[in-house]
């Protein structure tokens, strides 16, 4: 009888002990349905705020009616709860009435990443207080984007989502492309985007009704370039005069020929060579011509006399007429026939360039769909057997064990790439042998440093190198390599730390639950058949077990699948950069001190 007791006090400490973890997971789980509900045939919804305060966009002016990126992940959109193409997917103003006009430029469930522009009715200047609704978990609702009513008085909008042909305006103002040879398809700052090779790529296109650029003009891109550039034309627009926006050397520049003369705006704006940059360039009316990067006002200049009429062709990566070929990647190329202002440009680099302007919250279930109730699972709870817990326990153990590895590697893979690019920008300016003397010591978590030291070492090896400029002979330069690439091993195995922790919770937790689940079943019926009779007293018990064991099953797999995904890209990120990073130490290794080998 005392046994009896202690196992029932036992059973009901382990009980209380899950029901509160349960209680944790129902609290970051289930969202109570709002009180307004745009359409109950829409299961799901997510609120999305805009954040112009100085720690999201910077922007200080109210804006009106704005075009803004929304990014989609797995870290902030349920993909399952959405159609594979994304067509149920509506945006609501905050008054849960008014239907807002959006455009998806790309959507994969499979891979559960998007990219959708939504025509925001506000944006407030310095406040975190404008949001819109994403509904979306309709499986019978057909496509609701409106693509040229997305960009509204734009003139022309270039995602170059092709992959082959022609680049196509999404603006709906009927800019038609009239040549175009370059790359197409890349991985860009926004989906995909187009490379030019400097020697004869570029973009044609006529002039437009929405192109007079009368009232002003508006040439805005995403640019890459690979190294400093010659007198590189990225926009070029004839008629009665002329207007070239250009890079030379690192430097962005505008230059207006007009009947007043030629001028051109200092060349003070710096483009990082390998590093995508939000360009701009306005003109207004009156003459008064802006130069920014990445949101940032860097230059000006008041062309003489009013500014001339742009009326001309158009090219994009050279002039019209087919010189100063520009080379680098473009994305997102905007042109218009006015000039936007400063917080608008400010508020298109913030939304387009980073997550942190647009705040997604947790997802929430429709008034029909409802929240499990916390009564409910108390009482699911209750009902289940001593090996349910004991299940439960283990895959619990196991899930900790895979947060801790995603929570952990995330945040390494975070300062890591943070101390690599510091660690670039550090041996930037340095010649050739003055890069192998540098005393750096302050990026022990930089991949890209541990090469680096492995690969002075092994030259510091045969000479000091802060005295002697000697040449290594074949055999060194090979001992050389040979530590670069056991480094390159080792670090790759130890990004891959950890991994195997979560292949064990994606395979093992739902085979665990299946097993709490047989279990339970196999339960039910020994119970019944003890009973005699198939009462609810007899079966809850066994199936709540089957059916919790199979939920928390699933609550560690999906976590960690979801982790090991994610971790996985940024180890194959991480992995080619100490690859590119490893051949050019080995070619610059061999420039310095190959002799005349």
């Amino acid at each position: 009888m005392g046994g009896k007791r202690r196992f029932n006090g036992a059973r009901r400490c382990v009980g209380g002990l899950m029901v509160m973890i349960v209680f944790v997971f129902a609290l970051l789980g289930v969202a109570w349905a709002d009180e307004t509900w745009w359409n109950d045939d829409w299961q799901l919804r997510k609120k999305m705020a805009l954040d112009t305060t100085p720690s999201g966009a910077d922007v200080q002016g109210n804006l009106g009616e704005t075009p803004v990126l929304i990014r989609l992940h797995t870290g902030n959109m349920n993909f399952a709860g959405a159609r594979d193409d994304g067509a149920d997917i509506r945006f609501v103003a905050a008054d849960n009435k008014t239907v807002l006009k959006h455009h998806i430029e790309s959507y994969d469930g499979q891979e559960e990443i998007a990219v959708i522009w939504v025509m925001m009715p506000k944006v407030s200047g310095n406040s975190n207080q404008d949001y819109v609704w994403m509904y979306f978990g309709n499986n019978e609702a057909v496509s609701g984007e409106d693509e040229h009513g997305t960009f509204g008085n734009a003139s022309a909008v270039f995602h170059f989502r092709e992959t082959e042909g022609n680049p196509s305006d999404s603006s709906g103002k009927n800019v038609a492309v009239s040549g175009f040879s370059g790359s197409q398809g890349l991985p860009s700052v926004i989906g995909s985007g187009i490379s030019f090779n400097g020697i004869t790529d570029h973009m044609t296109f006529a002039p437009a009704p929405s192109l007079d650029m009368k009232e002003g003009f508006t040439v805005a891109a995403w640019v890459k370039i690979p190294t400093a550039l010659t007198d590189a034309v990225l926009f070029n627009r004839t008629g009665k005069g002329e207007l070239i926006v250009g890079v030379d050397g690192t430097k962005l520049f505008c230059r207006v020929d007009s009947p007043g003369g030629s001028q051109a705006t200092e060349k003070t704006a710096a483009l990082s060579p390998g590093v995508w940059h939000h360009v701009a360039v306005t003109g207004t009316p009156e003459g008064l011509v802006t130069v920014y990067v990445d949101g940032i006002k860097i230059d000006w200049m008041n062309v003489k006399g009013k500014l001339p009429a742009f009326s001309g062709d158009m090219a994009l990566g050279s002039t019209v007429k087919g010189s100063g070929f520009f080379t680098g990647e473009l994305d997102e190329v905007r042109i218009g026939g006015f000039a936007l202002t400063e917080d608008r440009i400010r508020m298109d680099f913030a939304t387009q360039g980073a997550d942190k302007v647009c705040v997604i919250a947790g997802p929430e279930i429709g008034n029909d769909g409802g929240g499990l109730p916390m009564v409910y699972m108390s009482i699911v709870a209750k009902n289940i057997t001593l090996d349910g817990w004991l299940i439960i326990g283990i895959l619990m153990v196991q899930g900790v064990m895979s947060w801790v590895v995603i929570g952990s590697k995330a945040l390494n893979f975070r300062v890591m790439k943070k101390e690599n690019l510091m660690f670039r920008e550090s041996l930037k300016n340095s010649d050739d042998r003055s890069m192998f003397r540098l005393a750096i010591t302050d990026f022990d978590q930089s991949s890209l440093y541990r090469l680096y030291k492995a690969g002075t070492d092994a030259i510091g090896r045969w000479f000091d190198l802060d005295k002697e400029d000697g040449n290594l002979t074949g055999k060194q330069m090979d001992y050389v390599k040979s530590e670069l690439e056991k480094t390159l091993i080792a670090e790759t195995t130890r990004m891959n730390d950890g991994m195997t922790i979560l292949t064990m919770a994606i395979s093992g937790g739902p085979f665990l639950g299946l097993l709490g689940t047989v279990w339970g079943v196999m339960s039910t019926f020994a119970a019944m058949a003890d009973m005699g009779e198939a009462n609810i007293m007899a079966i809850a018990p066994g199936v709540a077990s089957a059916l919790a064991t199979t939920v928390f099953g699933l609550i560690v797999a999906i976590p960690a699948l979801f982790g090991y995904n994610y971790l996985s890209s940024r180890i194959r990120s991480a992995t080619i950069d100490l690859n590119i990073y490893l051949d050019e130490f080995s070619l610059l290794t061999d420039r310095t001190f190959g002799g005349d080998r």
